[in-house]
Order: structure tokens, then sequence, then C-alpha cells
């Protein structure tokens, strides 16, 4: 049913990069991806458990609906990407820019997401629960429908951004730095 172009996986694993492939639902798990230049690509419905994408490229890429269970994109670059419904529970995204992404229904339950910036994502129903996302940014988000259960925040930055009044004493608590334009509702 989602079946990616066999041209362009022989063409990813050989180059080392695939910049608008289709590789809507491949098995790429425990690949080492760090470095390569992925933008563009459809990953949808795609397993990239446990792989590795430091420093990788992944902008205006399509990862909605991917197995990203414990993977890595440190330092990465996913801006304006489509993650919509990822499962990425126990993955890290620490210092990952996700500026301008759709992270809707996204489980990043038990993820690291240290010195990230969500600046301009669209965060529905989003749950960081047991998440971890100390000194990271969140700028012209609305949180008000995403789960902050148990969640580090501290030295996160909100500048921007709507959030409960639950969401926002959970921030306080945790040690969060309210910056600007913070609306608790």
């Amino acid at each position: 049913m989602y079946a990616y172009d066999p041209v362009h996986l022989k063409k990813l694993l050989a180059d080392k990069e695939c910049i608008g492939c289709d590789l809507r639902g491949a098995d790429l798990r425990d690949i080492d991806f760090s470095g390569w230049d992925l933008s563009k690509s459809d990953f949808s419905h795609a397993d990239v458990s446990r792989s590795i994408f430091v420093m990788a490229d992944l902008n205006d890429a399509n990862l909605s609906d991917v197995n990203a269970t414990e993977s890595v994109f440190w330092k990465g670059t996913m801006e304006r990407a489509d993650l919509t419904r990822i499962h990425a529970q126990g993955a890290s995204f620490k210092g990952t820019h996700l500026n301008g992404s759709n992270l809707s229904f996204a489980d990043l339950r038990g993820t690291k997401s240290w010195k990230a910036n969500f600046a301009n994502a669209l965060l529905l129903k989003t749950d960081f629960t047991d998440a971890e996302l100390g000194d990271a940014k969140f700028i012209h988000n609305d949180l008000g429908s995403s789960k902050f259960i148990r969640t580090l925040l501290w030295k996160t930055h909100f500048n921007d951004v709507k959030m409960t009044k639950t969401q926002c004493a959970h921030a306080k608590k945790e040690e969060a730095l309210l910056e600007a334009n913070v609306t608790c509702h």
C-alpha cells in the first residue's frame, strides 16, 4: 500500500543522500544516516526505528506516520517537515531545528529534546509525556491541546505561546522561562 521506489532506496544507500526520494513504507531500521541530505523525501509510514540522523538534513521531508522509536536526530534540521502522527517514543531530538514543522498528534513520550527549537511548529495534541525539553525553545505556538505530563522543562523558553493554566503552573514549577506574550488560559 505504501510502496517505496526501489531505485530511490538503492540510491539512498549507495550515495548516502537522497533529495526528494520516495521511501514510503520502507524498512530503514538501524541505519546511520548521519550528515546525509534527505530533504524533501517522503518517509511516510516507513520504519526508521533505532536509526541515527545526527546532523542530517530532513527539511521539508514527510515523516508522517513514521515509526522512529529510539531514533537519534541530534543537531539535525527538520524545518517545515511533516511529522504528524510520528511514533518517536524514546527518540532524541537534542539540538534539532523543528521550526515550522507539523508535529500534530505526534507521540514524543520519553523523548530527549534538550535545546530543540520548536518555533512556529504546529503542536496539536502532541504528547510530550515524560519528555526532557530542557533549554528547548517554543516560540509562536499554541500548546493548549498538547500533553506535558511529568515533562522536564528546566530553562525551556516559552515566548508568544498559548498554554493552559495547568501547563503554565507546571512550567513555572519546572523553572521554565516564561518570556514575552505567554497566555495562560
